[in-house]
C-alpha cells in the first residue's frame, strides 16, 4: 500500500505548510499539493495528477475531508468518494478519526455512500424522465409563480364588480394589465365583461 498525501495551500508565498509537514509525518510517501483558493477541479492540476497516480490499494491521505469539500458542490464531493470506492482506493482524513476506510467501520461508509450515489442517479433519472407532469397533477405549472395572489385575485373580482376598469386594477395591484386580465378570466366568479369603465 502507498501513501498518497494531498493538501491544498491558500498561498503561492508559503513553500512549506503545516499541512504538508502533518501529512509527511503520518506516511505519506508522495505528496501532491495546490496553491491557491479555487473551487474548480480543472484549475487544481496536482489533485488531478494525484487521481492519476492513485491505484488500487494505495491509500490518500489528507488532513481533513473539507480539503476534498472545498473542491465544489456536495455531490461533487459524493461522486469522488464513490469514485474512490469503486478504485478499491482508501481513504484517511487526519483530523477526522472516523474517515479511515482501512477498517470496517470506515469501509461501510464507502457503502453509504454507494447508496447516496445510487439514489441521485435514480433521482435525476426520474426528474428528467417524469419533467414536470407530477407537478401539474397536483395543480402547479412550471415556471414562475404568477402574481396574482388568491387574495388579490378576490380584490380584483370586487374592484370589477363595482365597475373598476382593468387599468385601475393594475395600478392598484402593482401588476400588468395582462395578468389581471388573465386572472379574471380564468376565475368562475368573475363577473361577465359588460363593457362597463372597458380596460
Amino acid at each position: 500500500m502507498t501513501v498518497i498525501g494531498y493538501a491544498r495551500v491558500g498561498t503561492r508565498k508559503l513553500s512549506v505548510d503545516e499541512r504538508e509537514i502533518a501529512l509527511t509525518a503520518a506516511g505519506a510517501e508522495r505528496l501532491y499539493v495546490d496553491h491557491g483558493e479555487s473551487r474548480n477541479k480543472a484549475s487544481l492540476p496536482r489533485f488531478s495528477a494525484c487521481l492519476d497516480y492513485l491505484r488500487a490499494g494505495d491509500l490518500l491521505l489528507v488532513c481533513q475531508l473539507g480539503q476534498l469539500d472545498r473542491l465544489g458542490r456536495d455531490d461533487r464531493l459524493i461522486a469522488l468518494l464513490h469514485e474512490l470506492g469503486a478504485r478499491g482506493i482508501g481513504l484517511r482524513s487526519l483530523a477526522e478519526p472516523a474517515i479511515d476506510t482501512t477498517g470496517p467501520s470506515g469501509r461501510a461508509l464507502f457503502d453509504i455512500i454507494a447508496v447516496f450515489a445510487q439514489l441521485r442517479s435514480e433521482s435525476i433519472q426520474v426528474h428528467r424522465r417524469d419533467g414536470p407532469a407530477p407537478a401539474r397533477a397536483h395543480g402547479r405549472e412550471g415556471g414562475r409563480p404568477t402574481a396574482m395572489t388568491a387574495e388579490r385575485i378576490a380584490v380584483a373580482l370586487d374592484m370589477r364588480e363595482k365597475g373598476a376598469t382593468i387599468d385601475t386594477i393594475a395600478t392598484t395591484l402593482g401588476v400588468d394589465t395582462v395578468t389581471v386580465q388573465r386572472a379574471l378570466l380564468s376565475n368562475p366568479d368573475s363577473p361577465p365583461d359588460t363593457g362597463r369603465g372597458g380596460r
